[in-house]
């Protein structure tokens, strides 16, 4: 089973829950007010993306519309959803590199704070097959070390998903196998049948699912004749490392000095302590002054 804790409870409540299962579901992360504009911003870019397919069976994954660079194209997924500050203090918390260096005899305490890696909204449609079961954080090469104890720094990717309807198994909710982010590199066991220790992360409106980089999982197939299921996805990837979408060239400078400074900083345009990400020796952050 996948725990469930309402965004009420303590910051510590969830880390656990994250530390044991790899994942935790929020209760309550948002409100039917945020998902109906969130859906009115994105549906053009989710019509435009079956139109230039095609078909629903030509998108992506069989039978899944796609919403690309979100961080730009919808300002409610960007400033209600991603700059939510539980997902953003659990992120600081899981993927965060601190460490210190010294210059001489004097030491110097460093920290690189995290990167958006993704942002997209994905619309699964009659048709659309489940996903093997799988890592995300295998974009970046991640190695894994079997451990009964989870520790801090030991993953570098964290993600949030956020339903525009509810999820449940006919719809394609996504597969998780709780525990997985504790695993090692060998082949996984799933069984014979490939559904071992396989649950349905099942959402309500309103809900959001947050998970590490490390947890196995795969979206689920929809086998409904109609309808259509709407998640809104973000992943944060450790600072140091390299995003899986380069949002900086695709969001003009004239637009990114409307975003947030939360936002701004996670895009990349902040230099990651000491030296990594700079424009002209400087921090990028003086473009936009």
């Amino acid at each position: 089973m996948v725990q469930r804790i309402n965004r009420e409870a303590s910051l510590q409540a969830f880390i656990n829950a994250m530390e044991k299962d790899g994942c935790v579901i929020i209760e309550g992360f948002t409100t039917l007010e945020a998902l109906a504009n969130a859906q009115e911003e994105v549906q053009p870019y989710l019509d435009a993306s079956i139109s230039a397919s095609g078909s629903t069976v030509g998108a992506l994954n069989g039978g899944t519309a796609t919403c690309t660079r979100l961080i730009g194209r919808s300002k409610t997924a960007r400033e209600k959803f991603f700059s939510d500050p539980l997902y953003q203090e659990l992120a600081e918390h899981f993927i965060d590199i601190e460490s210190t260096t010294w210059y001489g005899d004097e030491p110097q305490v460093n920290k690189s704070h995290p990167l958006i890696s993704i942002s997209i909204t994905m619309d699964s449609r009659p048709g659309c097959k489940a996903q093997r079961l799988h890592r995300d954080d295998k974009n970046h090469h991640a190695r894994h070390t079997k451990t009964d104890k989870y520790t801090q720094g030991r993953d570098m990717l964290i993600g949030l998903f956020v339903p525009g309807c509810d999820t449940f198994t006919a719809n394609g909710a996504t597969r998780i196998v709780p525990g997985s982010h504790l695993w090692g590199d060998e082949k996984p066991d799933f069984g014979p049948n490939g559904d071992k220790g396989v649950v349905d992360a099942e959402l309500k409106k309103t809900d959001a699912f947050i998970m590490l980089g490390s947890l196995y999982h795969g979206a689920g197939h929809y086998s409904l004749p109609s309808g259509s299921r709407t998640v809104h996805i973000f992943f944060m990837c450790s600072g140091v490392h390299r995003q899986e979408e380069i949002p900086f060239l695709s969001y003009s400078i004239e637009e990114v000095k409307t975003y947030s400074q939360l936002v701004r900083d996670r895009l990349g345009w902040k230099q990651s302590e000491p030296n990594l990400g700079w424009v002209d020796l400087m921090s990028p952050e003086y473009l936009l002054a």
